[in-house]
């Protein structure tokens, strides 16, 4: 699945321009437990969470597979109250 413009801009940002590859490949190619392609919100979560490291984003990518709903947590919520800090639905 090709990248929303906003996506590829916070790629840019936020990876080292060797690692922006890595990056792009991974999100684009993201998936959920049933194959289905991971969308634009879940892209999003699994690159913020990822704080512009590939083994982290490779992480979340991977946990897309398994529940998506651990990456919206690491993406959207914020770790020390729990609480939403972002809503991903909409584009950075």
């Amino acid at each position: 699945m090709p990248l929303l413009d906003d996506i590829s801009r916070r790629v840019d940002e936020s990876f080292a321009i060797a690692d922006r590859p890595a990056a792009v490949a991974l999100l684009s190619d993201a998936v959920l437990h049933d194959g289905a392609a991971a969308g634009p919100r879940l892209q999003r979560c699994a690159l913020v969470a990822s704080k512009g490291s590939v083994e982290r984003l490779k992480y979340y990518v991977d946990l897309l597979k398994v529940d998506y709903r651990d990456v919206i947590v690491a993406g959207e919520y914020d770790s020390i109250d729990d609480k939403p800090v972002r809503d991903l639905n909409l584009p950075f």
